[in-house]
């Protein structure tokens, strides 16, 4: 391959056994070659950041057909589903060609909004409320960040080539042609909530929003998403690799001696799906409660709040990220399943019911998951409890 080039080729074929489950330029697409490109072919409007694949050596974009709009949510609700679905062409390059292209682009002077979530929380609605504001691009689940950090997880990334390519990812995402976009908002997995704190160094002046759910309705909600889901998994998985998801990369917050015993295989090999949906919840919440306490500033909803009082939340929250008072257009949000079209869709998940035996038996195990965590106040008093005190420490 010619040195520093990205290689374009046309997509002549494509599968995968989920809409849920991430595509690989070598194994889910038949391609055909086109042509070898400047690297500032990426920067066009048409081309998007995919994925990262070959463990880390390289990095993939997809390119659409002109005037159409991959990160729009009419496509559905998960930005790496549409970019599947819509492309056209696969552009590759590698990792260290990445690293040299992201270092020539300038750092974003965009406004950047971070929204990390325990899942099932209302996040995809809130992003759907960003982007009806016009001059806003919301990035919903761009999946480039959760492999890097599986791939550190791992061990196949040393933390600095981790960090160099989390950053040149990042910057790459936020960077666009179209000259009014002032205001880019990423919406991560809630795997990816370690990785806030790095954001928040790496682009300063970015803002954290937290969306949470109450932990009974979060397993509840997972849970029926995992029944739906598992109707058609047994084609391609089985229970045990389903529940591997849950019990690795656990959200926990990085670069703290806390919280060993839940990384420990031991406690982690006994849980039942239930409880390991539950050990997610509290990593999250317990990462966010550490950076808060380190002195982030993290504005944190619950999803009962941005249900109930949807003028009051988003004048919240548009005032913290500093946006313009509009009301009209981000409540147009609240019309719609913002699912609508994707697995998660009210419609697929309405049949997916948990018996009322083994409802009692999760709240057993939830109440001693939280009594573990030391999490048993509400989320709100969680957090407000250690806010100010990286200020108080310090004066």
């Amino acid at each position: 391959s010619p040195q520093g080039k990205v290689r374009v080729q046309r997509i002549l074929w494509r599968a995968k056994f989920h809409e849920a489950l991430d595509a690989d330029p070598d194994k889910n697409f038949i391609l055909k070659h086109e042509s070898w490109e400047d690297p500032q072919y990426l920067l066009k409007d048409t081309v998007s950041l995919f994925g990262v694949s070959k463990e880390g050596e390289e990095i993939s974009f997809v390119k659409v057909q002109d005037g159409e709009n991959v990160y729009s949510s009419r496509h559905g609700p998960f930005l790496y589903i549409s970019q599947y679905n819509l492309a056209t062409h696969i552009i590759t390059i590698s990792a260290d060609d990445f690293i040299k292209f992201a270092e020539t682009i300038t750092h974003p002077s965009s406004k950047i909004i971070f929204v990390a979530n325990t899942g099932r929380c209302g996040s995809t609605l809130l992003a759907q409320m960003f982007e009806n504001l016009s001059g806003l691009k919301v990035l919903s689940e761009p999946h480039s960040i959760l492999t890097l950090l599986n791939l550190f997880n791992r061990g196949k990334l040393s933390e600095e080539r981790y960090k160099t390519l989390l950053y040149s990812t990042v910057k790459t995402l936020v960077t666009f042609e179209d000259e009014t976009i002032h205001t880019i908002v990423i919406k991560p997995v809630f795997k990816c909530t370690p990785q806030i704190q790095l954001f928040n160094k790496m682009f300063p002046g970015s803002r954290m929003i937290f969306l949470y759910r109450n932990i009974k309705d979060n397993v509840d909600s997972f849970m029926r998403v995992m029944i739906s889901f598992s109707r058609y998994a047994y084609l391609f998985t089985d229970g045990e690799e389903m529940l591997a998801y849950w019990v690795n990369d656990l959200p926990l917050p990085l670069s703290t001696t806390a919280y060993r015993w839940a990384r420990d295989q031991k406690v982690l090999s006994q849980l039942s799906l239930p409880a390991a949906i539950a050990f997610n919840w509290c990593s999250t919440v317990v990462c966010v409660k550490t950076y808060i306490e380190e002195g982030m500033d993290i504005l944190h909803m619950d999803y009962k709040e941005l249900v109930a009082s949807p003028a009051k939340s988003w004048s919240l929250i548009s005032t913290f990220s500093s946006l313009p008072q509009i009301e009209g257009k981000p409540l147009e949000a609240y019309n719609k399943d913002s699912q609508a079209g994707a697995f998660l869709s009210r419609g697929v998940l309405s049949n997916a019911r948990i018996k009322k035996k083994e409802q009692a038996l999760i709240e057993s195990e939830i109440a001693k998951i939280l009594t573990a965590f030391n999490l048993l106040r509400s989320v709100e008093e969680e957090l407000d409890s250690v806010k100010g005190v990286a200020d108080r420490e310090n004066d």
